[in-house]
């Protein structure tokens, strides 16, 4: 179990920032800023796709190939149904296209960034 704690706190950490009423959401001056939504979407899905990657890479079995395919599609299908529960349910959330790009973007680019440049660093192993 100890080795899926971080996957699944991230995860829930998406669900509560993708899913929490907008009337619940704190008035903070940085969320003003221009911009800062998005890089918040990628942040989620680059740091969902660092975790899978290393969970998916301790398997001889997934190449890197296999575990880049696995956790982009994974996380944009994720990030996709996400999108939509912000729109069908009742939290006053808008669906958007925009979300969409970035949390896609953050879910391509976090998995090869640490099977590429992470993986026998400090932080790879701080990772695993």
């Amino acid at each position: 179990m100890q080795k899926y704690i971080k996957i699944i706190a991230w995860f829930v950490v998406i669900l509560y920032l993708s899913l929490t009423p907008s009337a619940e959401i704190p008035k903070l001056s940085i969320l003003s800023l221009p911009g800062f939504d998005k890089f918040v979407h990628f942040t989620m899905y680059f740091v969902m796709s660092l975790l899978l990657a290393v969970y998916f890479s301790q398997f001889k079995k997934y190449s890197n190939r296999k575990i880049i395919l696995t956790n982009a599609f994974l996380l944009i299908v994720v990030g996709g149904l996400l999108e939509i529960l912000q729109y069908e349910l009742p939290i006053n959330r808008d669906c958007s296209w925009g979300d969409f790009f970035f949390n896609t973007m953050g879910a391509i680019a976090g998995t090869p960034f640490y099977l590429y440049w992470l993986k026998n660093t400090f932080v790879g192993k701080w990772l695993s």
